[in-house]
């Protein structure tokens, strides 16, 4: 069975082709699940959100800016990048993409045959 995703229609080309690489890992590997592409979808649009906000950092050349009153302030794109970069590392994490969160899941299968649920394995294998 084929298994078509829709990528969203406002993510923009790096955030669609991300969509597009993900899902297709996911549904090759035989882990993607109905609901995923929300999941995914929200991924992409802080990966989206993170790359706009660094161009906007280096486009401007100076992490700050100075005020009508002469204080310098961090500019807000900084905060965007953050708080994106915060939200990706998260769903990164909740679709096991990142070695650390795989090996966790390796042990979690591999731990204890003795003792292991094999209905439990199956799901955490797909």
């Amino acid at each position: 069975m084929e298994t078509e995703i829709k990528v969203p229609t406002f993510l923009k080309a790096e955030a669609k082709k991300k969509f597009e690489e993900i899902s297709k890992m996911l549904i090759e590997d035989g882990k993607w699940k109905l609901g995923d592409d929300i999941a995914l979808a929200a991924l992409c649009a802080s990966f989206q959100h993170w790359i706009e906000a660094e161009k906007a950092i280096k486009k401007n050349g100076d992490l700050c800016f100075t005020t009508e009153t002469g204080y310098r302030q961090q500019i807000p794109e900084i905060s965007i990048a953050n708080n994106a970069m915060k939200n990706m590392l998260s769903f990164i994490k909740e679709f096991a993409l990142t070695p650390r969160e795989r090996s966790k899941l390796k042990e979690l299968i591999i731990k204890d045959d003795d003792d292991s649920d094999s209905e439990m394995e199956d799901m955490i294998q797909k």
